[in-house]
This record gives C-alpha cells, structure tokens and sequence, in this order.
C-alpha cells in the first residue's frame, strides 16, 4: 500500500519552499505590474535644437506628402514620426513602438520650446514644423535603445516567464528538501542497522557536516560507542563471572563426590572453603555492579585519611613480615576531608594487598600522602613484576589478568583494582597506574582539593 507523499517530512519540507517560492515570485510580479512606468521630459538644450533642426531640414524640401513618407521610410536608424498637429494624428504609424501613448505628443505640442521624452527605452525629441504642399505639419525625431537580449527576463514572453520561475522554484525547493532529509535517512539507516545488532554500525558522513545535523551524528557516534562498549563490557563480565564461578563449583562437585564414596566427613572443610570463595567472588560483583551502575549510596563523613592509611599499614604488618616485606607510610599527621570511610577504605586496602601479593621477599612498599591547593595524593608503589606499559589502563577492567604475574595461582578474582578504581571515581578522583623505578608498579589515587582539610606536621613510618 501506498503511503501518502505528506507523511514524508521531504515531501512536506518540498511542498513548503515551493509555495513561499512562488507565493514571493506571484506577489512581485503582481506589485511589479501595479507600478506605472515613469516618464520623464525635459527641454532640449540649445545645442540639442539646433542639431535637431539641421536634421529635419533634409525633409522640409519634399515635394510632396508622399515623397516625404518615402523618405521616412527609407530611414531606418533614428526614425522620424510625421504628425498632424490639428487632428493629433501621426501619419507614418508603422514607426510607433508598442508602448507608445498619443498624449505624448500633447505634451510635446510646444513649437517654441521643443522637449525631449524619455520613457523605458524610448527617447522622443521634438517637435520641428514643416511644410509640405501648403500643409503644416510637425516632426519628432524616435530613437530606442537595442531590443535586451533573450536571456534577461525582461525580455521574456510573460507566460515563459512564469514558467520558467515555476521549473526553477521547483528544482530549488526540491534540491533543498533532499540536502536536508538525506542525512536524516543516513542517520535512520545507522539507526537500524545499529538496533539490528551491528555495534560497528556509525553515521560517518554525517558526523563530518559542521552545523546542527553534524552535531547530531556526532552524537549518535558517542552514544553508539557507549551503548556498544556497555554491551561488550557486559557480555566480557558474563564471560568471566562464569569461567572464575567454575572452577570453585568444579572443586566443590568433586569434593561432594569424594565425600559420598568415604563417607567419613574429611571433604566438608573443602566444600566449605569452595562454597566461601563462590559467595566472596558474588559479594565483589555485586559491590562492583552497584558501583559501576553509579547507585552505590556515599555515606559521607570527615575522615582522617592519615589515620586510615596508617590503620591500613599496621594491619597488613604481619603479611608483610611473614612474606619478609616492609612496608614505608609517609604522610601529615592529620589530613580530613568528607568521604565513605567503609567504600574508601575498601579501595585503598585492596591496593595494599595487591602490591603485597605481587611484591617478592625483600622488598619494600612505599606509601606516600600528599596535598596541595588543587588535589590530594595517595600513591602506594611496589618493587614487583611490574605491568606492560600498554596494559596500565587494563589493570582497572573486571577479571584482567596480566598473564606473567596475574594468574590463578596468586588467588583473587582480578576484581579488586576495579572496584577500587570505581570507588574513588564516586569520589569524583581518578585511580591512575604507572610504572615505579627501576622495578614495580606505583596505583596512584587522585582526589580532588576542593574540601576543607587539616594538614599538620609529617611523619614518617617505617615499620
């Protein structure tokens, strides 16, 4: 079934410019007609009469009326009109042009002060008295500028005329409805193609124009690459959350099987500790799904970060010794600012851990506080593998692994640097990783400034 052309916004946007169009054309045309030609006389200078004179006397010997109609015949540049001045007649009316009005030659009737006439094209000088056969009659000298070439309008017949603004409106209303509708059928097609699952799908050529339809394809670009990278994010997490749920669920089906064939309860230490690393890797991802999805609720409160970070370090003292570490704080001995004690103390020991476990026996990991007008910084730094530099950026992703030191063996579930990473971005800051020298990796912890805090003499920790 046919759709009516007005449901199309080109047909509609093409039928609007093509009736101002013509309704502009129509309206000009009408106020051009309504508007009288003026007509212009003036005296004739002396010089003008007296050239005016010398050429009519090549007519006043004429033997007769009819000798000098041939006459005037026979001149074809600058023609003369023969005049009865009593009955206002002309007597050569082949001569006359199309818009010529008789009352011109009342106004010009004046034998003592000959005038000339300027109308459009047409000039009239005159008049000058003869006398042919007894009879008096006058002379006005015609003169008309070159018909205007066929290409100027003027020129053109009315009814061609109209017909050929009616095809040059029509091109033009048609041409800007299409220049304004094809790259909203672009935008439509990627829309689609989009929709039917093609993620790779972008309004390229759109995005190039300059004005707000340019705006607008740049838009569906950004929003595309969003919507797309969310649904790879997605279906990667899905990925992963069921690769790292298999191995625990594995571990615990065949330590039920172990149990059903002995029967003598040793296998139920082991289930337990599988069923508690499927519920802690369940606890992460819903911590990091609500984070993530930016509805995690900051419950806001003035917080020492000195003593947090020290509280942190005395904590982890004993897996440090045990694994023949140290770790070094360095910061004031009171910076306060308002956060989410439990979310940013959550963030904040995970990269603490991380650098132990990563860590090798011997070394030592740096903690550095610090603060100016613009930003405040915790850097914890490590003297382990390290990370490539072209995978910095991918520590922060759920379930990355670097395959040299990220691996099943170290435990984890590769979701703690996410979830810190997610945790200080609620606190409008940024978690940043670097490379340490000679060896290592620096995570480094970026708030902003703009927060009332304390700071007061350092200290320095090395425990």
């Amino acid at each position: 079934m046919l759709k009516n052309p007005l449901h199309y916004l080109a047909s509609r946007i093409f039928l609007w410019f093509w009736l101002v169009i013509l309704a502009t054309v129509a309206a000009t045309l009408l106020i051009a007609r309504g508007l009288p030609e003026q007509t212009e006389i003036r005296r004739l200078p002396p010089p003008m009469q007296h050239q005016l004179h010398a050429a009519a006397r090549f007519y006043s010997d004429a033997d007769s009326l009819a000798d000098l109609l041939q006459r005037l015949e026979r001149r074809r540049q600058g023609r003369w009109l023969l005049v009865d001045p009593e009955q206002q007649q002309v007597l050569n009316p082949a001569g006359l042009p199309r818009q010529f009005d008789h009352n011109w030659l009342t106004e010009l009737s004046d034998l003592e002060q000959p005038r000339l006439l300027h109308h459009s094209n047409l000039f009239l000088a005159g008049p000058v008295a003869i006398e042919v056969e007894g009879r008096a009659l006058v002379l006005y000298q015609q003169r008309q500028r070159p018909e205007q070439p066929w290409w100027q309008l003027s020129a053109l017949p009315q009814s061609l005329l109209l017909l050929s603004l009616f095809l040059i409106s029509a091109i033009a209303s048609l041409f800007l409805a299409i220049s304004i509708t094809r790259p909203l059928r672009e935008l439509l097609h990627s829309y689609q193609c989009f929709a039917a699952g093609e993620l790779a799908q972008r309004s390229s050529k759109l995005a190039q124009r300059n004005d707000e339809l340019g705006a607008l394809g740049r838009g569906f670009n950004a929003m595309a690459e969003r919507i797309s990278g969310l649904l790879q994010g997605q279906q990667r997490l899905l990925r992963d959350v069921s690769h790292e749920l298999r191995t625990p669920l594995t571990r615990a089906q065949l330590a039920l099987a172990l149990e059903e064939r002995q029967g003598e309860g040793k296998q139920l230490p082991r289930l337990q500790y599988e069923l508690e690393q499927v519920d802690a890797l369940l606890d992460e991802l819903l911590t990091y799904s609500r984070l993530n999805s930016g509805h995690y609720p900051l419950e806001l409160e003035p917080l020492d970060l000195s003593e947090l970070l020290q509280q942190l370090v005395d904590s982890s003292q004993l897996e440090a010794q045990h694994k023949q570490q140290q770790i070094s704080l360095d910061c004031p001995a009171l910076v306060e600012r308002m956060a989410d004690k439990r979310l940013l103390s959550r963030a904040l020991e995970n990269i603490l851990r991380n650098a132990l476990k990563y860590s090798p026996a011997g070394s030592t990991i740096h903690c550095q506080l610090g603060e100016n007008a613009a930003q405040l910084q915790i850097s914890i730094c490590d003297q382990g593998p390290g990370v490539p530099v072209s995978e910095l950026e991918a520590i922060f992703t759920p379930f990355y692994r670097v395959s040299h030191s990220r691996s099943s063996k170290t435990g984890g579930f590769g979701l703690g640097l996410a979830i810190a990473a997610e945790s200080v971005r609620l606190h409008g800051g940024k978690l940043q990783a670097r490379l340490n020298q000679p060896a290592g990796l620096c995570l480094v912890l970026t708030l902003p400034g703009n927060c009332s805090s304390t700071v007061k003499e350092p200290i320095d920790a090395n425990k």
